[in-house]
């Protein structure tokens, strides 16, 4: 077995994972500040409800969760079924 041969396998297969990672990421970002914008640009909302409305679903979930751990509140009630 050729050990830089399975090295060079597996590192090939986690630059793939990365990149689709940071492409998800640039995706979730653009999405977001499409969002933003949408919700900006109507008469209810102040262009800071709007940034707080846009950023809540995810930001603060996923804080707690890198905080402290937790599985996110989703995942623990489909754990308990």
């Amino acid at each position: 077995m050729d050990v830089r041969a399975e090295a060079r396998r597996l590192a090939s297969v986690a630059t793939f994972f990365v990149w689709v990672g940071w492409i998800a990421v640039a995706y979730a970002v653009v999405a977001g500040v499409l969002w933003w914008i949408d919700l900006a640009s109507r008469d209810g909302f102040s262009f800071l409800e709007a940034l707080g409305i846009s950023l809540e679903p995810v930001s603060l979930q996923q804080l707690v969760v890198h905080l402290t751990g937790a599985p996110t509140p989703d995942a623990s009630k489909e754990l308990s079924r």
